[in-house]
């Protein structure tokens, strides 16, 4: 609003000055003319004097060059004002198409009663045994998500991208473009989720060993049990990231899910960091990061989740990788703990065998979070589809549902029966 105030400021102040020049020169003029009554009328010393007066009143008032500063002014605040409308009209754009998101996934949401969603290894996507029993399950139960991989823990990019970077590592694994993505969707009236591993990437960290967690005690880069993890701060892993997000995002996806958003899980004194690694560093450097992401990623119409480890749902810190539930949920539309009963040990929530026992474990997990204020409709947990019964399988569905949560299923070679689930009525 100070923009257009200041324009028509300035030029109602260039009208009232080139007003009051005339009317000062006018007097002047009718003085002269009157003290010159007596001259033929067909003297041109009228037509001279007007000409002498306006100079002499514009050298003398230095009008020429204020009005040149005022007119200069005047297109400065005229090009800002154009740059800056541009930029509110792009950044009204991105929130709007962001808005539409979110009112297609409510949508999407109450018509299917929640998200009830499955994982597919994305190098299974054109695996003819493997999408077989995928498509039984979406066309037989009330399976209506698919999480599936974009960029994997192998550090490949399963499309066709235009990063540079991504180039430059030869990395790509094609797997899908985005007229199958669209046709799976539209075909199955489906949500799909992309996901994508952020910290650790082997091809990533052995190309570009700079950007790496280093291993001092070796005098080379980390490495735990074959896997290699990025600095959470380089700005180089950051903006790939988001780049290869956002393509994912043009694809057809409608949540980019990050995995691995965290510090490697160990005790190795030898790590080292740019940042010293301390709980308020790795805190920082987690979220700033995920703030950035989800401004960028909610800019074209994807939502932002992360995958994160069940137990901080519990835990009040941040077990050494950079996750807090208080923070973390801030920066995210959706958070997925791994709230899988086998990888809680013994005596958890009072249990002396977690795995055999997956609602007990599984609820009280999430009642953990929400009584921890996190909102209902930002938990949606990934359950154990491994070394578990069809019953337990469904005790964990049953764990959420009873929460009134959505859900994921978490199987790495994503083999389903489909007595985990509840069928669609013939």
């Amino acid at each position: 609003m100070n923009r257009v105030t200041n324009f028509f400021l300035i030029s109602i102040f260039i009208f009232a000055l080139i007003n009051f020049i005339s009317n000062d020169i006018s007097k002047e003029t009718e003085k002269e003319y009157q003290s010159n009554s007596d001259l033929p009328t067909n003297t041109t010393i009228y037509k001279e004097n007007i000409e002498l007066k306006i100079s002499k009143f514009i050298e003398k008032n230095n009008i020429k060059e204020a009005t040149e500063q005022l007119i200069a002014k005047d297109k400065e605040y005229r090009s800002k004002f154009i740059v800056d409308l541009e930029k509110d009209l792009m950044q009204l754009n991105k929130e709007l198409v962001f808005l539409i998101k979110q009112n297609q996934y409510a949508e999407f949401s109450n018509r299917f009663g929640g998200i009830k969603g499955i994982y597919l290894n994305g190098y299974h996507f054109n695996n003819k045994n493997k999408m077989d029993l995928i498509n039984s399950v979406l066309e037989n139960t009330n399976v209506n998500t698919l999480v599936i991989d974009v960029k994997t823990d192998n550090g490949h990019i399963l499309f066709e991208t235009d990063s540079q970077l991504a180039i430059e590592m030869n990395n790509v694994r094609s797997k899908f473009d985005k007229n199958s993505i669209q046709k799976l969707k539209n075909d199955k009236d489906l949500y799909l989720i992309g996901r994508v591993v952020v910290f650790q990437d082997p091809l990533f960290a052995n190309k570009y060993p700079g950007e790496a967690v280093y291993d001092t005690g070796k005098n080379t880069i980390y490495s735990q049990d074959g896997q290699y993890f990025i600095d959470p701060t380089s700005e180089k892993a950051q903006n790939y990231i988001i780049d290869i997000s956002k393509e994912a995002c043009e694809l057809g996806f409608d949540e980019i899910q990050f995995d691995y958003i965290r510090y490697p899980d160990s005790n190795y004194k030898y790590m080292k960091f740019q940042d010293e690694n301390t709980y308020e560093n790795r805190i920082k450097n987690i979220n700033s990061f995920l703030g950035l992401a989800k401004l960028e990623i909610n800019s074209v119409g994807c939502f932002l989740s992360a995958d994160v480890f069940g137990f901080i749902l519990t835990n009040k810190y941040d077990g050494g990788i950079g996750q807090n539930l208080e923070t973390i949920i801030q920066n995210l539309d959706f958070i997925s703990p791994m709230v899988y009963p086998s990888h809680y040990n013994s005596g958890s929530f009072g249990f002396q065998n977690p795995n055999r026992n997956p609602y007990g474990v599984i609820s009280a997990a999430l009642q953990d979070a929400l009584d921890r204020d996190v909102q209902a409709f930002k938990l949606r947990p990934f359950l154990q589809g491994f070394w578990h019964t069809n019953l337990e399988v469904r005790e964990n569905i049953r764990a959420a549902e009873d929460k009134g949560l959505g859900w994921l299923i978490w199987n790495v070679s994503s083999s389903y029966n489909l007595e985990y689930f509840s069928k669609i009525d013939s």
